[in-house]
């Protein structure tokens, strides 16, 4: 018998790549999502799509009960917090109540805040940004699940790039729409990047291996400075760099904004160790040009 498998947000920017790799693995994986649409293009890829949310857990808690394993990737902008409260309550009563006895929990980079010129690890402490101060006692609570016989990892992946959707993806969009590409503050720190599909490659991996209680750091290593970044959108899309003045991205974006001025360096070398995790796509910047045919490709522009 296969293993079956629950992802929420499996329409999602992550969910949606896990939910299909883990599908193209053989595992029996039922995807939580509201969009009837993009739940039809999941059960085209072979991913049982279940129409609910994670506000009304009787849409989908019989489900959840009935599978073996759990991977929590969803996120939602307007209250995550609390939407992430709900699915962790509902992580513990398919435990208690149920046959869920593996979760893959998502956190981030960003509970680490500022390196500062140095490059953290999973045992450096904890700072998180404001906009994710939640994520760490969050973290916590899916890791105590193993009071319920659960077992339970964290994985923090770096900003995803691939496809068309994401902060990446909000920048070619500029790039072709507006013939600029801004960039926050000074363009000097750094942004810890991984391929949205090395991440999903990462978690089949983890659901595999996994013991209970292991947190992995997941990015490509490339050392990247956001106006790197910028630049190389620009090379590819004949748009031009514009600054952003810092204090204009903290007064227009708050948190989200000290999120994107944030500099953070991390190592995922104990995920390359322990999963034999290896990154596919190695740097954004060197393969810009392809990024961009991809995502023109999915957003239906026509490719240059």
């Amino acid at each position: 018998m296969s293993l079956r498998v629950f992802v929420t947000g499996a329409t999602g920017y992550l969910g949606s790549a896990v939910a299909i790799r883990l599908a193209r693995a053989g595992c029996d994986v039922y995807g939580l999502t509201r969009n009837v649409e993009r739940g039809a293009a999941l059960a085209g890829a072979g991913v049982r799509p279940v129409f609910g949310s994670l506000d009304d857990p009787a849409s989908f808690l019989a489900t959840l009960k009935n599978c073996d394993a759990a991977v929590h990737a969803a996120f939602d902008a307007s209250g995550p917090a609390a939407h992430d409260q709900l699915a962790l309550e509902a992580f513990r009563v398919s435990a208690q109540d149920g046959r869920l006895r593996r979760l893959l929990y998502t956190s981030g980079v960003w509970v680490h805040g500022p390196s500062n010129g140095r490059i953290f690890d999973e045992t450096s402490p904890l700072a998180p940004l404001d906009l994710v101060r939640w994520r760490a006692a969050h973290e916590d609570i899916a890791l105590d699940l193993k009071e319920h016989d659960v077992l339970a990892v964290v994985l923090r992946p770096g900003t995803l790039y691939g496809e068309s959707r994401g902060i990446l993806g909000a920048l070619f969009a500029e790039a072709r729409e507006k013939r600029t590409v801004t960039c926050p503050g000074d363009g000097t720190q750094h942004w810890a990047l991984v391929h949205r599909d090395d991440v999903a490659d990462a978690y089949a991996r983890a659901l595999e291996q996994a013991k209970g209680g292991e947190r992995w750091l997941l990015a490509d290593g490339a050392r990247q400075t956001a106006r790197d970044i910028a630049q190389a959108i620009a090379r590819v899309t004949g748009a031009e760099v514009r600054l952003w003045a810092r204090e204009n991205v903290i007064e227009k974006l708050g948190g989200y904004g000290e999120a994107l001025l944030n500099d953070l360096q991390v190592s995922s070398a104990r995920a390359r160790r322990e999963l034999g995790w290896v990154p596919q796509h190695p740097s954004f910047v060197d393969e810009a040009d392809a990024l961009y045919r991809e995502w023109q490709a999915r957003r239906g522009a026509p490719v240059a």
